[in-house]
């Protein structure tokens, strides 16, 4: 078990990220929104996870087959985000994550699929709404006393994405380096460390060039790319 106090501490962010004790676990773990599935659908519930990876078309069909009678379960929703978003229908996920989240505001990945859009459409002031203002676990679920590691990532994902987006590079990389110590192949982290080496590359680039220099060569490359080549190939 690891604790979220723990992994910031290695790489101390800016003052606007929150560090308190947490535990995390890679363990299977019941919460209130898990005890909401019947027993008796509980086998066919995990199959359906397994199909979000393996098959997501087979999952959304299997999905749709109990959906009438138990779209009260926000699992059933987010397994139907992580479906659509494996087979690239975005605006299938978009409408999911508004309908859970609006559904189940304080359930941790209606928040984290929701808060996702928002940050892809730019919306950065919902963020911190959506979240109740807190950048930690611990802060916003009082009551929890363990962590999924992958509801941990999902949470960072988001917190890493925005304070990049505003500005906060330092508290970015250390919301990132968390999850790298966690789990740091998998797809969520991935993802993460694209954003976080473009930070260190553009940081690193204008520490050689200077930032008046760097910046004028990444205008000149974007104008380039804007030409059309005078050495195309002639039928």
């Amino acid at each position: 078990m690891l604790s979220q106090k723990h992994l910031l501490n290695q790489h101390p962010p800016q003052g606007k990220l929150e560090v308190k004790e947490l535990n995390i676990t890679y363990e299977g773990i019941e919460t209130k929104w898990t005890r909401m599935t019947p027993k008796s659908l509980r086998k066919k519930v995990t199959q359906i996870h397994e199909y979000t990876k393996s098959d997501p078309k087979r999952a959304i069909n299997e999905i749709a087959k109990i959906y009438l009678r138990h779209r009260e379960l926000p699992v059933l929703n987010n397994y139907l985000c992580l479906s659509y978003e494996a087979l690239g229908d975005i605006d299938s996920v978009e409408k999911i994550a508004v309908r859970n989240y609006r559904s189940f505001p304080r359930y941790l990945l209606a928040k984290t699929n929701y808060a996702s859009i928002c940050l892809r459409k730019g919306e950065l002031d919902k963020i911190k709404e959506i979240f109740e203002h807190k950048s930690d676990l611990q802060s916003l679920y009082p009551e929890r006393k363990v962590f999924h590691y992958t509801e941990f990532l999902a949470f960072m994902n988001i917190w890493a994405v925005y304070f990049y987006k505003t500005g906060e590079k330092k508290a970015a990389i250390a919301c990132y380096n968390s999850m790298k110590i966690v789990d740091a192949e998998h797809p969520i982290t991935r993802s993460t460390k694209i954003l976080i080496r473009h930070t260190w590359l553009f940081w690193l680039m204008g520490k050689i060039f200077g930032k008046e220099r760097f910046d004028k060569k990444i205008d000149e490359a974007l104008q380039a790319k804007q030409t059309p080549s005078n050495h195309q190939e002639k039928p």
